[in-house]
Protein backbone atom coordinates (compact mmCIF):
# COMPACT_ATOMS: atom_id res chain seq x y z
CA UNK A 1 0.00 0.00 0.00
CA UNK A 2 1.42 3.37 -1.00
CA UNK A 3 0.30 6.97 -1.16
CA UNK A 4 -0.68 8.90 -4.29
CA UNK A 5 2.93 9.82 -5.11
CA UNK A 6 3.63 6.22 -6.15
CA UNK A 7 0.79 5.96 -8.63
CA UNK A 8 2.63 6.37 -11.95
CA UNK A 9 5.54 4.35 -13.26
CA UNK A 10 6.12 2.61 -9.92
CA UNK A 11 2.58 1.22 -9.90
CA UNK A 12 2.96 -0.04 -13.47
CA UNK A 13 6.18 -1.86 -12.62
CA UNK A 14 4.68 -3.43 -9.50
CA UNK A 15 1.64 -4.64 -11.42
CA UNK A 16 3.94 -5.88 -14.19
CA UNK A 17 5.56 -8.19 -11.63
CA UNK A 18 2.13 -9.59 -10.80
CA UNK A 19 1.97 -7.96 -7.36
CA UNK A 20 -1.02 -6.16 -5.96
CA UNK A 21 -0.75 -2.39 -5.55
CA UNK A 22 -3.16 -0.30 -3.50
CA UNK A 23 -3.17 3.45 -3.00
CA UNK A 24 -3.94 4.64 0.53
CA UNK A 25 -6.21 7.63 0.27
CA UNK A 26 -8.03 9.91 2.61
CA UNK A 27 -11.58 9.05 3.58
CA UNK A 28 -14.13 10.89 1.41
CA UNK A 29 -15.69 12.51 4.47
CA UNK A 30 -12.43 14.34 5.34
CA UNK A 31 -12.34 17.54 3.36
CA UNK A 32 -9.62 19.53 5.14
CA UNK A 33 -6.82 19.04 7.62
CA UNK A 34 -4.71 16.12 8.70
CA UNK A 35 -6.31 12.69 8.53
CA UNK A 36 -4.16 9.64 9.36
CA UNK A 37 -4.51 6.72 6.97
CA UNK A 38 -4.09 3.50 8.95
CA UNK A 39 -2.22 1.21 6.55
CA UNK A 40 0.11 3.91 5.27
CA UNK A 41 1.59 4.47 8.73
CA UNK A 42 2.56 0.81 9.03
CA UNK A 43 4.68 1.03 5.88
CA UNK A 44 6.28 4.35 6.80
CA UNK A 45 7.07 3.14 10.32
CA UNK A 46 8.77 0.06 8.89
CA UNK A 47 10.92 2.18 6.57
CA UNK A 48 11.85 4.39 9.53
CA UNK A 49 12.99 1.35 11.54
CA UNK A 50 15.08 0.10 8.63
CA UNK A 51 16.77 3.49 8.26
CA UNK A 52 18.24 2.99 11.73
CA UNK A 53 20.57 0.37 10.24
CA UNK A 54 23.61 2.11 8.76
CA UNK A 55 24.13 -0.53 6.11
CA UNK A 56 20.62 0.09 4.74
CA UNK A 57 20.65 3.89 5.01
CA UNK A 58 22.82 4.21 1.89
CA UNK A 59 23.15 2.09 -1.25
CA UNK A 60 26.33 0.22 -0.35
CA UNK A 61 25.33 -3.07 -1.92
CA UNK A 62 26.15 -3.93 -5.52
CA UNK A 63 23.62 -6.70 -5.96
CA UNK A 64 19.95 -6.90 -5.11
CA UNK A 65 20.41 -10.28 -3.42
CA UNK A 66 22.97 -8.77 -1.06
CA UNK A 67 20.62 -5.91 -0.21
CA UNK A 68 17.76 -8.36 0.36
CA UNK A 69 19.98 -10.34 2.73
CA UNK A 70 20.72 -7.19 4.76
CA UNK A 71 17.00 -6.40 4.90
CA UNK A 72 16.43 -9.87 6.34
CA UNK A 73 19.19 -9.33 8.93
CA UNK A 74 17.68 -5.99 9.92
CA UNK A 75 14.19 -7.48 10.31
CA UNK A 76 15.55 -10.39 12.34
CA UNK A 77 17.39 -7.94 14.60
CA UNK A 78 14.22 -5.91 15.17
CA UNK A 79 12.25 -9.08 15.94
CA UNK A 80 14.87 -10.44 18.34
CA UNK A 81 15.08 -7.12 20.18
CA UNK A 82 11.33 -7.16 20.67
CA UNK A 83 11.33 -10.78 21.83
CA UNK A 84 14.05 -10.17 24.42
CA UNK A 85 12.74 -6.79 25.63
CA UNK A 86 10.25 -8.38 28.03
Amino acid sequence: MTDKAYGGQFAQQVQGLGWQHQVASRPPSATRGFVPVAQRWVVERTFAWLNCFRRLAMDYERTTSSHAAWLLVANLTITLRRATAD
